[in-house]
């Protein structure tokens, strides 16, 4: 039992803190909303409107009639989806199944430790610095897939440490790891950035054949799931993954902005809303300046201890291992913040800092022990020196947590005064209607109306709509019209004033302090004239059930 405690106490040590900030959180959560649990973000009663939908009727969309590929991680979906069919519906079902994957990204990330023969002081402290800087807290609390996909792409990269010499693996190893990037793949699409680093491992140690293995059936989920969304009328990615791309696809002209975007602002600032200082074309959808600059100080941090490391004649083999188990991350990281998202609750980049944090304890480990057989003497010039600069190319992460764990309770009761009280609204006022909204996740989770997303997430004829240069005010009206709307619940300022001239503005509910919705207020309108009477009727019987924190206008309806 004593040797059992002193191998472990690194894992169980960040269990135990892991576990009281949990608390925390929870207790913190609670107390901003009433003692109602609610998510901090509208996305996770998406995740859990399709798996409701698949479970029960054999449907993949936000609404029971329709499939939708709304859902950017199937896999998670798919997880949800097996605990409704087996009969557990509560809202707290997505933070118990993340409290499961933080635990095992705990002790897989010791796994990566231990196999690299850092010693437990090293791991304890590396593992306590991952859950406090990712941090694992809000990613659990946030009941969304990034605990999932955290530690599937933790386990790709132990197992990716066999392809980092010139020998052969068993097989057993190929198709474990091609299994386990086949399903972080589907966890999240990002997981291809990482896929891109072990295959370049693969193809710098020779290993041509074992790579191709790994690259063709990591590769057959995404195929599988595309095919099957092809084949029920949707695209061969997710509406989301699609829609985020689309500006990549929109001539030269655009591609070359898109270019600009990348190489200037995100990759050298960290983040694209410093184009905003030109032009706001890309205001709603600017990254988080705070995670964009803690992600580009890993792309400075991680090359800088690759080169600074040097093998003698006793490591070799080991620091050739580090270096290029270094570089998969690296690479991931790159690709990511050229390509991708950060920001939004500091989730899109949580997966990134768990795996760059872990390979920069290992470097920084072995730099650690070059600097000690070196045997030299520093003066309090250089000591100072070397202490600044660690303190500025860290300095980003624990401030990057202390706002996630600042904006969660917050963004809790945002979401709570918000889109669950749109749900509930439409859950007792209205049943089987066709509502229009732009956040669709808790309105089609809570209630059981027929939900038409004007954003497109969650509605492939918008999204085609989006994709072929078509989405307008007058297509938006024709939709509307095709569907039978009869009312639509939206933020004014995502949408052109012509298409909402044409229906009738009856209400508003504005909540305070807004830090994660759209926006902080919330119109309905009725999109069928006849609808106005009853809807006003209806919101003023609701009135007493809003939270205190919530400000209600009425506007003159004059039928």
């Amino acid at each position: 039992m004593r040797y059992y405690l002193q191998r472990n106490y690194p894992v169980i040590a960040t269990l135990l803190l892991l576990a009281v900030l949990l608390v925390i959180a929870c207790r913190q959560v609670l107390v901003q909303t009433g003692g109602h649990f609610c998510y901090p973000l509208d996305d996770t009663f998406i995740h859990m409107s399709i798996a409701k939908n698949f479970a029960l009727h054999g449907v993949w969309g936000i609404n029971a009639q329709e499939f939708s590929a709304a859902s950017s991680s199937p896999l998670y979906t798919l997880i949800l989806a097996t605990f409704f069919k087996a009969g557990v519906n509560s809202i707290w079902m997505p933070f118990y199944i993340n409290v499961c994957f933080a635990f095992l990204l705990v002790v897989m990330t010791d796994k990566l430790l231990q196999r690299f023969s850092l010693p437990a002081p090293v791991r304890c402290i590396t593992l306590l610095s991952l859950v406090i800087l990712v941090p694992v807290p809000v990613m659990v609390a946030s009941g969304m897939e990034h605990m999932l996909h955290a530690f599937l792409t933790m386990w790709m990269l132990y197992l990716s440490v066999a392809f980092l010499t010139p020998d052969n693996t068993t097989r057993n190893q190929v198709l474990l790891l091609s299994l386990v990037a086949g399903l972080a793949i589907l966890a999240r699409f990002e997981s291809l950035f990482l896929l891109a680093g072990v295959i370049l491992a693969g193809i710098y140690n020779k290993r041509w054949q074992q790579t191709s293995v790994v690259l063709v059936l990591s590769l057959l989920p995404l195929i599988v799931f595309g095919y099957i969304s092809v084949r029920h009328g949707g695209y061969f990615l997710p509406n989301s993954v699609l829609l985020k791309a689309s500006k990549l696809a929109g001539g030269p002209s655009q591609l070359m902005s898109s270019l600009q975007e990348i190489v200037v602002y995100k990759l050298l600032y960290g983040n694209n809303t410093m184009v905003n200082i030109f032009t706001n074309k890309y205001y709603p959808e600017g990254s988080s300046s705070l995670s964009g600059t803690t992600v580009v100080r890993m792309l400075l941090i991680i090359p800088a201890l690759i080169i600074l490391l040097r093998p003698d004649n006793d490591n070799v083999n080991t620091i050739g291992k580090v270096k290029q188990l270094a570089c998969i991350p690296l690479i991931n990281t790159f690709l990511h913040m050229a390509l991708a998202a950060v920001g939004w609750l500091f989730r899109y980049e949580a997966y990134l800092l768990a795996l760059d944090i872990t390979v920069v304890a290992i470097l920084l480990y072995y730099y650690y022990r070059q600097l000690v057989r070196s045997q030299r003497r520093y003066s309090p010039l250089e000591k100072a020196a070397g202490a600044f600069l660690l303190l500025f190319a860290f300095a980003p992460l624990p401030l990057r947590a202390a706002g996630a764990f600042h904006n969660l309770p917050a963004a809790a009761r945002n979401i709570y005064e918000q889109q669950y009280q749109m749900g509930r609204f439409l859950q007792t006022s209205y049943q089987h209607t066709a509502v229009a909204a732009n956040d669709v996740g808790a309105v089609s989770y809570l209630s059981n109306n027929r939900i038409l997303d004007l954003w497109g997430l969650g509605n492939n004829a918008v999204a085609a709509g989006k994709l072929h240069g078509q989405y307008s005010p007058q297509f938006l009206q024709r939709f509307t019209g095709q569907e039978n709307v009869k009312i639509a619940v939206v933020y004014d300022t995502w949408f052109d004033s012509s298409l909402l001239q044409q229906w009738k503005k009856v209400a508003s509910w504005k909540i305070s302090n807004n830090v994660i919705c759209g926006g902080d207020e919330v119109f309905f309108y009725a999109v069928d004239p006849a609808e106005a009477r009853p809807l006003y009727n209806k919101l003023a019987a609701y009135k007493p059930l809003l939270p205190p924190g919530v400000t209600v206008t009425y506007y003159p309806i004059h039928l």
